[in-house]
């Protein structure tokens, strides 16, 4: 979630002017003076969000006579000072069990100051109301947030069945945050089989040369990522692999390897590995192998790769980064190996002269790559990623990258990009 000390970076979300899944508008108000139903109002959107998506509820913004919130009146010191974080924090605490998280912001945007309360996404257990209020609360009920911005108990089997994969995805993380330690204890010593992965992962390049083309690959940027595990897998055959993948959800090998309007993947297998092919128009854009032995290459090129212009979007760099590192913590567990450490390196080769594209708040000058190759890597274990680390994995490697570019990329850009991850998958 954004939150920020600078009032420039709330703009966005102030001047929104539409209420939404994530964010919901209030006009000026007093804490002191709304009293328990106008609490309880509150603490409705507060309880929805946190099983949502977490979101944020703006105080200080009127709507129209159309229910547009469009009237931007901001708030008196005094309203904006009774918004105290520990006093509202327990107030929506006597709501809600567990206890919703939150904080608050006092953004001033055009000299007009605001109240911003942040609310975070259930991380344990979804919140159900504990306490009952008129209209407004009902005890025992599951509050959701809704695409067109209500705030409504979950009552449909659709709605509570998201509910409860939320929660089985924040039980995967809780697990994932501890077996870590031990995970990382687990590290073997290099055998004589680990000195084949070189060789799996130069004869995979060659392969990706091929099928997409050495004019390509030798002269434009494009993403490239290899994996390769602390030890070699004796246990995984093939049939193994292609169920594995088959157990994927989201992002599949379509949605790492997707290239604009690309096809179909097409798959199919070697001796000892599974190869799967993206194609745009009958052109190869994107080739994955993974080995029985463990090793996962991708090489894909970037959209609008071909046109005169060297340059990549921001959004491109995001998908192909956070995607991948998501689909390599699914991968390697559902072949039975969660507790492989993963040496992961990513590479944009061909980066010299290369403008990254659609960075926000970016200055007068262009971010242009000025190094041949740009290379990154990070270790984690497979059931760290699986467990919920990918996000916070990729995005560190996502601004490593933007570096190269000489682009900076403030930290509530990147928790946006965070944000946006954790939010599809």
């Amino acid at each position: 979630m954004k939150v920020s000390a600078y009032s420039d970076d709330w703009r966005e979300i102030v001047y929104c002017g539409l209420e939404n899944q994530q964010i919901d508008f209030k006009a000026p108000q007093n804490w002191n003076l709304i009293g328990r139903p106008g609490r309880a109002k509150l603490a409705r959107h507060a309880i929805a969000m946190a099983n949502t998506l977490g979101g944020y509820v703006v105080i200080g913004v009127g709507e129209d006579a159309n229910g547009t919130p469009n009237q931007y009146i901001g708030m008196t010191d005094e309203e904006s000072s009774s918004f105290d974080p520990s006093t509202v924090g327990q107030s929506l605490s006597t709501f809600a069990d567990p206890p919703v998280s939150i904080d608050i912001v006092r953004p001033v945007i055009e000299g007009r100051r605001y109240v911003v309360i942040v609310v975070y996404p259930f991380t344990g257990m979804p919140h159900v109301c504990s306490n009952a209020c008129e209209q407004e609360l009902q005890r025992g009920a599951f509050y959701i947030r809704t695409p067109d911005a209500r705030s409504k108990v979950a009552v449909k089997a659709s709605e509570l069945h998201l509910l409860i994969q939320r929660c089985l995805r924040n039980q995967r993380q809780m697990l994932g945050r501890m077996l870590r330690g031990i995970l990382y204890e687990d590290r073997q010593a290099d055998s004589p089989e680990m000195e084949l992965l070189p060789t799996l992962l130069e004869r995979s390049r060659r392969s990706a040369q091929e099928k997409i083309g050495k004019k390509f690959l030798h002269s434009l940027p494009y993403f490239e990522l290899s994996c390769t595990p602390n030890k070699v897998f004796r246990d995984v055959g093939l049939s193994d692999m292609r169920r594995g993948m088959d157990l994927i959800e989201r992002p599949s090998v379509s949605d790492i390897l997707d290239n604009g309007n690309s096809e179909p993947p097409e798959s199919f297998a070697t001796n000892d590995s599974i190869c799967i092919l993206k194609s745009v128009g009958g052109a190869v854009t994107a080739y994955l192998e993974i080995y029985q032995s463990g090793l996962v290459f991708i090489a894909a090129l970037f959209p609008d790769a071909c046109s005169t212009e060297r340059k990549l979007r921001l959004d491109d760099l995001s998908r192909f980064v956070f995607n991948s590192l998501a689909f390599l913590g699914q991968a390697y567990t559902n072949i039975g190996h969660p507790e492989a450490i993963l040496d992961m390196t990513l590479r944009i080769p061909n980066s010299d002269g290369v403008e990254l594209t659609g960075v926000a708040g970016a200055d007068a000058q262009p971010s242009i790559c000025r190094i041949m190759d740009i290379e990154v890597s990070r270790q984690r274990s497979a059931g760290d990623l699986e467990g919920g680390a990918a996000a916070a994995a990729a995005t560190q490697l996502f601004a490593e990258i933007c570096e190269r570019f000489n682009a900076k990329l403030d930290s509530a850009a990147l928790a946006e990009e965070k944000l946006k991850f954790s939010n599809e998958f």
